[in-house]
Parts: C-alpha cells; structure tokens; sequence
C-alpha cells in the first residue's frame, strides 16, 4: 500500500481562538475550508507557554521535563531523538521550510533538507557586518557568509536592518509594515513552501514536510499588510477579563504586568495597563498576520491539489503556543499557564477522500503529535514518546482522556472538563479555576474554602500524571511481584 505524505504546519504564538472557524473576527477562509475536512480539536493543549520548550516536546514526543529543554534558554540534548529521525529512518524524505527554534541544540534534527529561519527581520548591518545579532547568528557576519535564505533574501534585496522594513506606531510593540508583501517572513516562508512542493519534493517516496510561520509571534508588524483591510478596530473581539483580575494571581503576575502598568506596594491595588485602543491596534496587526498566514496556506494546499496529492497526505496544523494580546491588561507570554498561551488551535486532515469534518471536545496535546505522524507513516512509536496517535480519531477509533497536563518549569498544571489547577513547586500559593463559570480564568479559587476537596482532587490527579512521565514508569517492580 503507498504510503501517505505527511504535512506539518505551524505558527508561532497563534492563539486557540485566533482563526476563523473559531472567532468570526478573525478572517481565514483556507482554513475554515481546511476544517470542513478534518477533525478539529477544540481543546487542544500545549506542553508550554515558550517557544523552544514547546517544540522540543513536539519533535521528540516527550514533555519539556523529559527531554531536557523545560525553559527558553534550555537547548534539547544531543542524546534525544526527534520523530523526524525516525520518519528519515523509515523511508520518508524529510523536508522544513520556516522556524524550528532548536537554538542551541546540537542535536541531529532528521531533514534531509533544510531551510531553516528563525529569523523575524535582519540584524543591523554596519559595512556588510552584522553589528547586533538576537537569533544565534555569529558576530561579524558579512552578506557573503552562510546564513539563513530569508537574511540573504533581505540582504540582495538592499535591507540590511529592521526598521528599513516596519516602524513601530505604539511602545505597546505594534509596528507598521512598510514595505512590499513578498519581503515580509510568513509571505518569503508561504512561497518557498509552494516552491518546495512544486519543484523539490521527491517522486520516487513518500515525503514529510514542516512548513512553519515565525507569525503572528510578536512584533505585531500586521498594520500595512494587504490583509489589515479585512478588520475595522471597532468590529474587533476584546478581552472578556481586566487588569484587576492579576490581583487574585500569585505574585509572578505582576512582572508581567509592569510591563504596562503598576501595581500598588501592598498588592491590592492596579493601574494602567494596555489601553483599549492599544489593544484594538494590537489584534488587527496581529489578526492581519494570521490571515496572511491563511492565505499563504491556501496556495499551498492549492498547490497539492494540482499536483493530486492532496487527497495523500496527512496534514497536521497547529501553533506552539498562545499570547495574552491584551487580556489582564497585558501581552506576549512567559512563565504562566493560563489558557490563552496554552490553547492552541488544531486539526487534522486525513489521507481519507471525502472525509467529512467534526468538531472533537476531548483534550488532546501537542506532544501527541510525534505519535501521530509516525503512525500514520507506519513507523513505530518509541516506548519513551508519550501519549497516543490521533490517528484514531479520523479512523473510527479514537482513544479519548478526560484531563490534559502542561508544564512551565515550576508550574505543573492539569485541566478537567470543569476545573484547572496550577501548582507552583516550593510555594504555598497556586492557581485553580472553574472552568465553566469562569472560563477567562478572572478568579483563583485556590484559597476558597468551598474547593479544598476539589483542589486535593486534583492534585492527586496531577501527581498521577508526574509518577508516570518517570523513564520506565510502568515497567515491574520485580519478577513476581505483587500488583499494589
């Protein structure tokens, strides 16, 4: 039997309610047409709020505490292995175009080919050298030396720093785009995909392909864009909670909040904040990046159909993680678990003709994905990876769990149908939330008297949870010995 192609789609910091077939606001006709044909997952979890955790737990199939790179500043292991390898291993060419943030990692990351771009906008030039470098680019480059196709693109075409290509308009971080489409990163990374697919793609396997966005991850560059047509600021969806709701968060809330405001010494008292005009300025840039990343999409999906492929290939859609985009009076992401950073929208699209879509109310979690795709590719999963294939769920038998764990260094959450507890290592506060009266997550229950029980439930739940990611957790105690 020829064996399917495998298509992994990804943006970066896209929010769960940040496409069409989820917010009306948001304007992303290819993929609200994507999901007519695929299984969307409406709880869909990260195992992080940041970057490079997050795609370290997706390209190994093991959560952040397992594969080495629980922070941002932690590179994955050498030792560690992604599916990826495993897919080149079993017979698929492997292919990405767009962002990967391995960072630092040595690690072999299983392509047989690599267009690699990390980058949002060039690093300053001076005299064909670069002088400032925040995207692991060594010092002193000049434009002759190797560097990612996007920078070198930037570089012929005479731009040799960012502020050549957008300006910002508000120190809330949104910029306007100021330049031609086709030298913005999700447009350059959209057309080498198409440009992938049409000239490079392999015809004698099957082939994998990660074509991954750097957007609409910050900075809000979107006003500018054709796209920023499509919303009018005061038709635009706004935060359902208020700067006020962090006093009722631990203490860490705060840092991220004084980014934009104040909180008073004694901790009760708030101001400032994003404005409600900064934040209507912020989602349209933001809004505009996304549908200029579903238009991006729609060329390629256009491109596997002419090529008859489309109706071959798993395709699986999904961002890393989320961003505050004004809820708390705040944006961007950090050390929380809060459900803006860590729903994301997903779905998958079958190798199945006329597969009708649904929508899926289960949880399901990124670090899933790695078993998925080496399932649907007949390669089999390692015992270490975690969680299941979602495969099951387009052939008829899925296999559904009724909580989802997450992680962010000392947090450790978990979240039922009803409730959401986050538990921080070492300190006597936390997180818990009622997830059907308060689904913005506006007011911590974890002191209230009326959900102690509820609280020590779910903790143990958790627990259950951290006693199983151990290396070889279900493995016997002994030869013989006794079920506990």
């Amino acid at each position: 039997m020829k064996r399917c192609n495998l298509l992994f789609i990804m943006t970066d910091e896209q929010r769960f309610d940040a496409v069409g077939y989820q917010n009306p606001c948001v304007k992303t006709p290819n993929l609200d047409a994507l999901a007519e044909e695929s299984v969307v997952f409406d709880y869909a979890y990260t195992t992080n709020p940041s970057c490079i955790p997050a795609r370290a737990a997706i390209f190994t199939g093991r959560y952040p505490s397992q594969c080495g790179a629980p922070c941002y500043i932690t590179p994955l292991p050498k030792k560690e292995t992604t599916f990826m390898k495993l897919l080149q291993e079993g017979g698929y060419y492997t292919a990405v175009v767009g962002k990967q943030h391995f960072w630092k990692s040595e690690i072999e990351k299983g392509y047989d080919y690599m267009d690699i771009v990390d980058n949002h906008f060039p690093p300053a030039v001076i005299d064909d050298k670069v002088r400032e470098s925040d995207f692991g680019l060594p010092a002193n480059l000049t434009v002759t030396d190797q560097v990612p196709s996007y920078i070198r693109f930037l570089w012929e075409n005479g731009f040799k720093k960012g502020e050549e290509l957008f300006e910002e308009i508000d120190d809330g971080g949104i910029y306007r785009w100021k330049e031609d489409e086709k030298y913005y990163v999700d447009a350059y990374i959209g057309d080498k995909g198409v440009e992938w697919l049409r000239n490079q793609k392999p015809a004698d396997k099957p082939w994998f392909l990660t074509l991954s966005f750097p957007g609409p991850h910050m900075p809000f560059d979107g006003i500018g864009l054709p796209d920023d047509k499509l919303y009018e600021e005061e038709d635009l969806d706004m935060p359902q909670t208020e700067p006020a709701d962090i006093l009722e968060k631990p203490p860490h809330f705060r840092d991220i909040f004084s980014k934009y405001g104040k909180v008073s010494e004694d901790g009760r008292a708030i101001e400032g904040g994003l404005s409600e005009e900064q934040i209507r300025k912020m989602r349209k840039a933001y809004y505009a990046n996304v549908s200029l990343i579903d238009r991006k999409i729609g060329e390629v999906i256009e491109e596997l159909k002419k090529s008859g492929e489309y109706e071959n290939t798993l395709i699986i859609y999904t961002s890393d993680h989320g961003d505050y985009m004004g809820d708390f009076g705040v944006a961007a992401k950090a050390q929380y678990l809060s459900e803006v950073l860590m729903r994301i929208p997903f779905l998958i699209k079958p190798p199945v003709r006329d597969f009708r879509g649904y929508h899926e109310k289960s949880f399901v979690s990124s670090v899933e994905i790695a078993a998925t795709f080496l399932t649907a590719g007949g390669i089999a999963v390692p015992d270490n990876m975690q969680g299941r294939s979602l495969t099951g769920f387009y052939e008829g038998v899925p296999e559904r769990q009724e909580d989802i764990y997450m992680e962010a260094r000392d947090l450790r959450g978990i979240r039922t149908k009803d409730f959401k507890l986050v538990f921080y290592a070492e300190r006597e506060y936390g997180e818990l939330y009622d997830m059907n009266q308060d689904p913005w997550e506006r007011h911590n229950l974890w002191d209230h008297p009326a959900q102690q029980k509820t609280k020590q439930e779910l903790l143990c739940r958790l627990m259950n949870h951290m006693v199983r990611l151990g290396e070889n957790s279900q493995a016997a105690w002994n030869m013989g010995a006794p079920e506990i």
